[in-house]
C-alpha cells in the first residue's frame, strides 16, 4: 500500500511540474511589459498570481507611500488590494487601465462595467474606462452594468468565489481557468448502526447471543488527483481519479449458541476507484456576479474493480454477492448524476447549495448500488484574499443495494453529516496559486438500513443484519490554479 501511495505523489509531483515547463518557455518568448527594468523578477499579481504581462489590458498598479509598487491583474484584484491597504486614502496612488486607449487612468476617476459578456481577468468582471461615454457604449454592446469607483470599491468582494468540499459550487471561473489538485481523505466507521441507535460492536454482539457476527468498524484512506477545467466562461469540467485503501473489521462469535467467544477478522482491500467526470453550465448569473444558478450532469467511468464472487444464502435460496460493498473498489457500470447548484455572496460571506440524483443502474453481475439523493448548503466566510472558513452540512437518501433483483436489507438509509472546512493560500508560483484545503466532519444522524433474520438452529433464534456508521472523516489537499489569459483583442 505504501508503494502505490508514494507512487501516486510521484505522478502528482510531475503534474505539477508540468506548468513550470509551459510557464519557462513562455517567459522566453513574451517580454515582461510592465516592469520598469528588464532585469526585473517577471511580476506576478500579489492577489491572484497570474502573471501581468497576460493582462496588460486590465493591469492596475498601487503606489504605496513609500513609494514601492504592487500590479495586479485586474480591477477586481487592485480593489482587493487597496481594501487590505485600509483604502485609497492610505495610498499614493492607484491607477487602472483604460480598457480603450491601454493608458493608467486614476482608479477613482474611472468608471467601470461589471456584469458584461467580456471576463478578461478575474470575478467581478470590473473593467475600467476613462471615459464614461466609452463605458456606456461598451455597456450597450456587451452588457453589463456601469458603477463609479466608490460603489465598485463597496460591491468588490475579498475572493472571486470559494469552493465547498463535500458539495459544488454554481460559479464556473471563466474561460482557460485550470487547476489540478491532490486530495488526501480519510474516514472511519466505529459503530453499529441499527436503525438510527448506534453501539459498540462488542456490546451489540455481547448482548444478542444468537447474533453470529457484527461489524467492527470500517476504515478508509483515500488520494485522489483531481482536474478542474473551463472551455468558456458559462463551462467548467471537472474529472477525479481517486484510489482508496480500504480495512473493514468483523466481529464474531465462535459458538453463538453455546458460549460467548469472539474472534476478530479483517478484510483489506485497494485500488484505483470510478473515474468521475462533471461538467457544470452557469445558465444564469446577476450583473454584478453575485449569484450564480447552473446545472450540473455527470458520469463515472467504471474504472475500478468489483468483485463478482458469490456465496450461497441458504434465507433467498440463491447465490449472491460475497463481497460487500465498502470493499468494492467500483461499480462495473457507468453512473449517471444531474441535479441544480446555487451560490450567493453578500460582500465576504458566500453561500452555496446543491441538489444532486444519481442513478446507479445493474451491473453485469446482476447487482445494483441504491440510487443517490443528495443535497447540501455551505456558508464560508473571507476575511481576506487568502483565507476561507466555513460550516458545511449535506444530507443523503441511498436506496437499498439490489443483488439479482433482491432488495439487500441492511444497505442504504439517510446520512447527514456537518463539516468544519477552510482553505488557506499559502504560495503564487507559475503564474498561478497554491492553496491548503482541510476540513474535517463527522454524521450528526444516520437512520441505516437493518434487517432481522429469524432462523431454527437449537430452537428458534433471530440476529440483526445492520451497517457500520458513526465515526468521522477528514480531508487534506493541494490545489494549484492558473488561468491562461484570454483573447480580448477583438472586444
Amino acid at each position: 500500500m505504501k508503494t502505490k501511495t508514494m507512487l501516486w505523489m510521484v505522478l502528482l509531483f510531475q503534474l505539477l511540474l508540468m506548468p513550470a515547463w509551459v510557464v519557462a518557455e513562455e517567459q522566453q518568448m513574451k517580454p515582461v511589459v510592465v516592469t520598469p527594468h528588464d532585469n526585473e523578477k517577471r511580476p506576478s499579481c500579489r492577489v491572484c498570481g497570474m502573471w501581468i504581462d497576460q493582462y496588460i489590458k486590465t493591469a492596475g498598479v498601487i503606489t504605496y507611500k513609500d513609494d514601492s509598487k504592487e500590479y495586479t491583474c485586474g480591477v477586481a484584484c487592485l480593489l482587493r488590494e487597496v481594501e487590505d491597504a485600509g483604502g485609497i486614502s492610505e495610498l499614493k496612488s492607484a491607477k487602472v487601465t483604460d480598457w480603450v486607449s491601454g493608458e493608467l487612468v486614476d482608479a477613482d476617476a474611472a468608471t467601470y462595467v461589471v456584469g458584461s459578456k467580456v471576463i478578461p481577468d478575474m470575478l467581478p468582471n470590473y473593467i475600467a474606462f476613462a471615459k464614461r461615454s466609452e463605458a456606456e457604449e461598451f455597456a450597450a454592446k456587451e452588457g453589463g452594468e456601469i458603477m463609479e469607483f466608490g460603489v465598485a470599491f463597496q460591491d468588490s468582494s475579498p475572493v472571486g468565489t470559494t469552493a465547498p468540499f463535500r458539495i459544488r459550487t454554481a460559479v464556473t471561473p471563466g474561460a482557460g481557468n485550470f487547476s489540478v489538485g491532490m486530495v488526501y481523505g480519510y474516514t472511519e466507521k466505529n459503530n453499529v448502526k441499527n436503525g438510527s441507535n448506534g453501539i459498540d460492536a462488542s456490546e451489540f454482539i455481547h448482548n444478542n447471543r444468537g447474533q453470529a457476527q457484527a461489524p467492527g468498524d470500517v476504515q478508509i484512506h483515500s488520494q485522489a488527483i483531481t482536474f478542474n477545467y473551463s472551455p468558456t466562461d458559462s463551462l467548467a469540467l471537472f474529472m477525479n481519479i481517486p484510489m482508496a485503501e480500504r480495512r473493514t473489521h468483523t466481529l464474531t462469535q465462535t459458538a453463538p449458541n453455546v458460549a460467548q467467544r469472539f474472534n476478530e477478522t479483517v478484510a483489506d482491500e485497494s485500488g484505483i476507484g470510478d473515474i468521475q467526470l462533471e461538467g457544470r453550465y452557469n445558465f444564469w448569473h446577476s450583473t454584478r456576479y453575485d449569484q450564480f444558478a447552473s446545472l450540473l450532469l455527470g458520469t463515472s467511468l467504471p474504472t475500478g474493480d468489483f468483485d463478482g464472487t458469490r456465496a450461497f444464502n441458504a434465507r433467498v435460496g440463491r447465490d449472491l454477492v460475497a463481497r460487500g460493498p465498502a470493499l468494492q473498489s467500483g461499480k462495473e457500470v457507468a453512473t449517471f448524476t444531474a441535479g441544480l447548484l446555487y451560490s450567493q455572496r453578500w460582500k465576504d460571506i458566500w453561500f452555496h447549495a446543491s441538489a444532486l440524483h444519481t442513478v446507479n443502474p445493474e451491473n453485469d453481475q446482476q447487482f445494483k448500488f441504491g440510487d443517490v439523493t443528495t443535497g447540501g448548503l455551505a456558508l464560508h466566510y473571507t476575511p481576506n484574499y487568502d483565507l476561507m472558513l466555513g460550516i458545511e452540512m449535506d444530507a443523503s437518501y441511498t436506496q437499498k443495494n439490489q443483488d439479482m433483483g433482491y432488495n439487500v436489507g441492511n444497505s442504504g438509509g439517510v446520512v447527514t453529516n456537518l463539516a468544519f472546512v477552510g482553505d488557506y493560500r499559502f504560495l503564487n508560483a507559475f503564474g498561478g496559486n497554491f492553496k491548503l484545503r482541510g476540513s474535517v466532519g463527522l454524521p450528526i444522524y444516520e437512520d441505516l438500513n437493518s434487517q432481522q433474520i429469524n432462523y431454527v438452529s437449537n430452537g428458534p433464534r433471530s440476529l440483526t443484519q445492520v451497517q457500520a456508521g458513526d465515526g468521522f472523516f477528514a480531508n487534506l489537499a493541494v490545489q494549484w490554479t492558473f488561468r491562461d489569459a484570454p483573447d480580448y483583442h477583438n472586444h
